[in-house]
């Protein structure tokens, strides 16, 4: 579910085609573009589209659309459910680029109406109600196995206490600090390159742990957010030492990596996710011996 806000420049001559990174400056935003696995990749654009958040207060992200900027097009909309302050982000955006845009027209989609600069801005506490609405609806849907929310930097996966409490939540304030807090970490969020045997067709998830570097690695090799149902036959991890910009010999079985990690200081990070503290050049190489050991 969305709020998806298409804005239109009433002059039919000399469209203005917005720069997104003055226009994200003005905000004090910031701006990226999401790869396979729904992590963000700081800094990019995708063919005119890019997910906007604002640092300080980290939501679901805003998705902006300038890929027909040309004739004076853009749409721009924010996830429900989402937090109190990226609705009033969401608001705050719409206001700059009517500005810089001049007279324009705004439809949102899924009310089938059209609003005002004002009108949003006057309207976010509604918005916000309705968003925790939506937040309690989904957290109570029993149908769900998982309860996975994309968010601006990284996907999330809700523990069973955050369901719980979301469900009958009265208000969007832990919500937002959660979200918030998970993404505003300076973590490396593990992303796996996925190749396919030429023979038996099967799929294998590749993971790399850099030396000195906090790292949130799923459960599971297959832990990512997958939404092509790629069914992962087997999973791997290797180690990256930065210090000396190589990769460490030996490629070792991800389920055993995990069962190793429990013991040294890895906390939780979602219900499918977890924190691996920094790890130094020489404890990177003890653990790779105990776990050629455990290969042999």
């Amino acid at each position: 579910m969305a709020f998806t806000l298409q804005i239109r420049q009433k002059k039919h001559f000399g469209k203005t085609v917005l720069d997104l990174t003055a226009l994200t400056n003005a905000c004090g935003f910031r701006y990226g573009s999401n790869n396979d696995f729904y992590i963000l990749q700081e800094g990019e654009q995708d063919q005119g589209t890019a997910v906007l958040y604002n640092p300080s207060r980290i939501g679901r992200g805003i998705f902006y659309n300038a890929s027909k900027a040309l004739e004076g097009y853009y749409e721009v909309s924010y996830n429900i459910p989402t937090t109190r302050a990226e609705i009033a982000d969401f608001a705050r955006l719409v206001a700059e680029m009517e500005r810089r845009l001049g007279k324009v027209e705004m439809y949102c989609v899924e009310e089938e109406r059209t609003f005002t600069s004002m009108e949003l801005e006057q309207g976010i506490e509604k918005f916000a109600a309705f968003s925790l609405k939506s937040l309690n609806q989904f957290c109570g849907n029993k149908e769900y196995q998982k309860y996975i929310l994309p968010l601006a930097r990284w996907p999330y996966t809700m523990t069973e206490d955050e369901v719980a409490a979301w469900e009958t939540c009265t208000d969007l304030m832990d919500f937002e600090q959660t979200l918030h807090d998970l993404q505003s970490m300076d973590i490396y969020y593990a992303k796996p390159r996925l190749l396919q045997k030429k023979d038996t067709k099967e799929i294998g998830a590749f993971y790399a742990l850099t030396e000195e570097c906090e790292s949130v690695f799923p459960i599971h090799a297959d832990g990512f957010l997958n939404l092509d149902g790629i069914k992962v036959a087997e999973g791997f991890v290797q180690f990256v030492l930065y210090s000396e910009q190589r990769l460490m010999d030996g490629m070792f079985s991800y389920e055993r990596f995990i069962e190793e990690m429990q013991g040294r200081g890895v906390r939780q990070y979602d219900a499918e996710h977890i924190l691996i503290p920094p790890m130094s050049k020489e404890e990177l190489e003890s653990l790779a011996k105990k776990l050629h050991r455990n290969q042999a």
